[in-house]
């Protein structure tokens, strides 16, 4: 616990910022009225795999390409307000970036229908709206709905998130239609309701989590090793289900200082 806290310390003088500045090789972005329940538990995780985590709640999402980060993660746009959908030309932006490698993650965020309300429209328009048409939607409704039992129950899918894995752990959830080219990480009653789902192997590389707990500080779910290991894994396998070598990200992070 020392040296979790001592390398939390020097992440957050680092670079785990909040607003534009951009410091680091991931994004965590509450900006559009979303939510960040607490992270530094998922910083740390990142950090701890070799990278930094840039926290960010500007009402426009920083410029993604060009940018070094190879993660972005989106919490919960709209929460706080439903008529703050992204712009056009934010979503370009977002495609673009996705296209580029398949070391460039996108993971969306959901929440159970309780708590989202009438805010779920603008996830709902982005993920309708980036990468293509991946077919991928947002289903509203809750399930398994409780913090701090550590829900885990769940059948594993063969994604290169979950492979190994024996369990996630999670609180009240929404659902995802995985659409076309999507992959099951974690259903959360049957095949038919999954929880998390990824493209896999298949660009452009997006993956959608039905609620916030599950990387939050909130539930804790961090604390148990196979929910660390699923986040880690955002940050570190590509949509290829291989490994970004660290020297490639902290060398990216390193260029931004002396551009």
């Amino acid at each position: 616990m020392k040296n979790f806290a001592m390398m939390l310390g020097a992440l957050i003088v680092a670079g785990a910022l909040v607003g534009s500045a951009q410091a680091g090789d991931a994004l965590f972005y509450y900006g559009h009225a979303g939510l960040n329940e607490g992270h530094t538990q998922f910083a740390g995780v990142i950090a701890a795999d070799g990278g930094t985590l840039d926290f960010d709640n500007s009402a426009t999402l920083p410029t993604l390409v060009g940018s070094t980060w190879n993660l972005v993660v989106i919490s919960v746009p709209g929460l706080g307000n439903p008529s703050d959908v992204f712009s056009n030309a934010e979503k370009t932006d977002i495609s673009t970036w996705l296209a580029q490698t398949l070391s460039h993650r996108l993971v969306l965020i959901g929440e159970w229908d309780g708590f989202y309300g009438a805010g779920q429209a603008v996830l709902i328009d982005l993920v309708n709206a980036v990468g293509g048409g991946t077919g991928i939607s947002f289903i509203p409704g809750a399930y398994d709905c409780d913090c701090f039992s550590y829900n885990c129950a769940g059948a594993l899918g063969a994604d290169p998130l979950v492979a190994g894995l024996d369990h996630v752990c999670r609180a009240c959830t929404a659902i995802w239609n995985p659409g076309a080219g999507g992959s099951v990480a974690f259903t959360v009653e049957s095949p038919d309701n999954p929880w998390i789902v990824s493209n896999g192997t298949v660009s452009p590389c997006i993956v959608c989590i039905g609620d916030s707990n599950t990387l939050s500080d909130g539930c804790g779910h961090l604390g148990d090793a196979d929910t660390a290991e699923f986040a880690r894994r955002l940050h570190a396998i590509t949509c290829a289900g291989t490994p970004v070598p660290v020297q490639e990200r902290t060398w990216g992070g390193i260029k931004t200082l002396y551009r």
